[in-house]
């Protein structure tokens, strides 16, 4: 983060970051962006979409898909999709093949597939993005128009394969130990996940307070009684609350005690 003090930049050690979670709701969908400050949250946004305006939508995850799609299949003339904006609100991003490129990677002849992507900022000049692929779908070259930064790779990368007689091989990434509690990403769906659930299941229990006693007898009996077989003794218990079962002494099982437990005692 770089601020202005005095009319100089002084740069600052504290990251700002954006969360945002898209979710399905009956009759829209719903975005919740959480805007952060190092560790501490600033300020949390909601914005609803109805289900028509979100029919060709892309996120960023698919938006990677579908360009190594359109390597494999190739790009028609130009497609368009929807997508977010910087602003958080729909906008339209459209996909075209560019002319294909002969480069030299360590001394090795390649022909890559471009394909440019531009993003519709409304009264602004839209943003677009040129994009060179390897036959096998690695990114080579990435470039905005009209900035002077770009991303190149320099080698060739490890599991590139190359194959003249096939139309298409998918390298071989392998399978990796997935180590979900260092990705953020993952680690921050989890977190939200897990504050979703336990909100929902506190919200039932409230609503229905009966469980609570009913979880509190079945215990209690069972205690008392120290069965050696709690599976039937559950079974049984429970059977009482149900009109549906066969009519049998009420908790069978629950005779048998286990007077071992009992006498230990």
């Amino acid at each position: 983060t770089v601020m202005l003090s005095r009319g100089k930049a002084v740069v600052s050690t504290q990251s700002t970051g954006k969360r945002a979670m898209i979710s399905k709701e009956e009759d829209c969908f719903k975005l919740v962006v959480k805007n952060t400050a190092g560790t501490e949250e600033e300020n949390t946004e909601t914005f609803t979409f109805s289900e028509p305006q979100m029919s060709r939508f892309v996120s960023e995850g698919a938006n990677l898909v579908l360009q190594r799609l359109c390597v494999l299949h190739g790009a028609p003339s130009k497609m368009s999709f929807t997508a977010f904006a910087t602003d958080n609100s729909l906008t339209t991003v459209s996909y075209a093949p560019l002319e294909s490129m002969t480069v030299s990677i360590q001394n090795v002849t390649l022909e890559t597939v471009g394909l440019e992507r531009c993003v519709d900022n409304g009264d602004k000049d839209p943003t677009s993005w040129n994009i060179y692929f390897l036959s096998d779908g690695h990114m080579y070259t990435r470039s905005q128009t009209g900035s002077p930064v770009y991303m190149k790779i320099k080698e060739l990368p490890e599991n590139f394969v190359k194959d003249e007689d096939a139309d298409w091989v998918f390298p071989d990434m392998g399978k990796g130990a997935l180590h979900w509690e260092d990705d953020l990403e993952m680690l921050s769906h989890f977190l939200d996940r897990k504050e979703e659930l336990q909100e929902d299941h506190v919200n039932y229990m409230r609503r229905h307070p009966e469980l609570k006693a009913i979880l509190g007898d079945f215990l209690q009996f069972l205690l008392m009684r120290k069965p050696s077989d709690v599976i039937e003794f559950a079974a049984d218990f429970f059977s009482s609350y149900s009109t549906s079962a066969q009519m049998k002494p009420s908790f069978a099982h629950s005779e048998h005690v286990n007077k071992s437990a009992i006498k230990s005692e």
